[in-house]
């Protein structure tokens, strides 16, 4: 049921050119508890880390252990036990394509290539939060294409 402080993933997108999108928001309806602003901001560094470790060169595997080793050292681990997906997978013509951003895979990214970024937390019986961008590999580092969320009551940063 939602009520007042429950909080609402939406996960969308759009297609543009035959080309892909893939974004999700968390918000709270009414006010944010301190463990979901904890939450939130553990996501948001994660987010950020996977975004600060794709370069060219780097392998895809690197940059889901990147938000992975923010959420474990938060306390949400080890491994896929509240971060049960991957970081990220290619964008395209299919919203969800290969390369996947995920333990194992060693191909190397390279400039031009499309992810989404997503790290998420899921709470059984609790919550969950997952910040959702896209991001695109340049030759120097990654770029997202869309702001982050700033946090669960503006998910929707304007720059």
């Amino acid at each position: 049921m939602i009520k007042e402080g429950t909080i609402i993933l939406i996960d969308g997108g759009c297609a543009v050119e035959g080309y892909q999108s893939d974004i999700s928001r968390t918000f709270v309806l009414g006010k944010a508890t301190d463990k979901m602003k904890k939450v939130f901001d553990i996501e948001f560094a994660a987010q950020t880390a996977a975004l600060k470790a794709a370069r060219p060169g780097v392998p895809c595997e690197a940059v889901d252990a990147a938000a992975r080793k923010v959420i474990e050292d938060a306390g949400y681990g080890p491994g896929y036990k509240y971060f049960t997906h991957r970081v990220g997978h290619g964008m395209g013509m299919d919203g969800h394509e290969w390369p996947y951003l995920v333990k194992g895979n060693t191909l190397p990214l390279a400039p031009g290539m499309v992810f989404s970024d997503e790290p998420g937390i899921y709470i059984t019986g609790e919550f969950g939060v997952r910040l959702e961008d896209d991001m695109y590999i340049t030759e120097t580092g990654a770029e997202l294409m869309t702001p982050q969320s700033r946090s669960l009551e503006t998910p929707f940063a304007t720059s």
